[in-house]
């Protein structure tokens, strides 16, 4: 299932403190938060597909809600007594207003567990997964670390879903029903490396998205991690890549046509919507560097990049991109 345009979401801060409200992103019609009664009373997660998963700490319900449509546009879940931390990410296989529904997921965030139910199914309930996957030894110049392995950065791609698991590795995560997980590694992916040549130096941030129901991964390298040249945040290029399936090879995509991608945080899912529709620039990606205080927006085809300074914002990048890391956020200043 291709992703489809994303909704946003705009925060509007004030002297007097902070409001937001949702907008499709092929209307101009505005939903202040305040009159939304599933954003002031649950708790919710977002997800890829533009819907929200809603948890009422009264009830234990759950239900999916569209933003386009708060109060009217609602599926149910089953119950759920205890629910997943609030920075734990949610995805659907698919459509969920589809008629055999789709299989939601959530991934615990730095905790070896899955959380998923098929709605389609005639007895649908909430299932806790635990998983172990090992870990990492994580190797920057002098800089070692091992790392755990969890899952993050699900996407839904072909009735399976996938996540990045270091370089040239992904997670497969498929359900028959219970779930099942495996890992694949594609060929083709080069990687931009440093003046200095040193190829321990190299460093990226890695995105995971659908586009045209293909999986594609958006690596962003960044500039020699050597602390006299002064280039470590500096990002030196931007590729797409159409990751191989079943053994092909990934291929570097030049030109996604008029799409605009979103990004956040590396290793969570990115997201795109229609460019011209909405008066970005087509064949572009759009991303809010951890690193600096800066909105980076890329010309794919020309690998070229403008920076946008973001600075003296009250709504915290980090708070954005842990609960709404799949839209696209904007922060504006009165």
């Amino acid at each position: 299932m291709a992703t489809p345009p994303l909704p946003c979401i705009v925060f509007h801060t004030t002297t007097s403190g902070g409001r937001g409200c949702t907008a499709p992103p092929t209307k101009r019609t505005a939903h202040p938060c305040e009159a939304i009664e599933a954003l002031l009373s649950k708790r919710n997660w977002a997800t890829e597909q533009g819907w929200m998963l809603a948890w009422d700490p009264e009830t234990c319900a759950t239900f999916l809600w569209d933003p386009q449509d708060p109060e009217d546009g609602r599926i149910a879940l089953p119950p759920m007594k205890e629910p997943p931390s609030l920075g734990s990410e949610c995805v659907l296989s698919g459509d969920p207003a589809s008629p055999g529904g789709c299989t939601v997921v959530f991934a615990e965030i730095e905790d070896t567990v899955l959380w998923y139910c098929h709605t389609g199914s005639a007895a649908a309930e909430w299932v806790q997964y635990r998983y172990y996957l090992g870990g990492k030894k994580i190797v920057l110049g002098e800089y070692r670390k091992w790392v755990k392995t969890y899952i993050h950065g699900l996407v839904p791609c072909r009735g399976k879903f996938y996540y990045l698991v270091f370089k040239d590795e992904y997670g497969v995560l498929e359900f028959s029903p219970e779930p099942v997980l495996s890992t694949m590694k594609s060929k083709g992916l080069k990687y931009t490396h440093p003046s200095s040549g040193n190829k321990e130096l190299m460093h990226a941030a890695a995105f995971l998205l659908d586009l045209d129901g293909d999986l594609h991964t958006v690596r962003a390298f960044f500039g020699d991690m050597a602390a006299d040249t002064g280039d470590m945040m500096k990002v030196i290029d931007v590729a797409v890549y159409k990751v191989g399936l079943a053994g092909s090879r990934s291929v570097r995509v030049g030109n996604i046509g008029d799409r605009a991608i979103l990004a956040t945080s590396s290793g969570r899912p990115a997201g795109w919507c229609p460019a011209a529709e909405l008066g970005l620039p087509p064949n572009s990606m759009h991303w809010m560097c951890p690193f600096d205080e800066c909105l980076r927006v890329f010309d794919i085809g020309a690998n070229t990049q403008k920076l946008q300074e973001a600075r003296n914002t009250k709504v915290s990048r980090s708070y954005l991109a842990n609960h709404f890391g799949c839209f696209l956020c904007i922060v504006t200043r009165q």
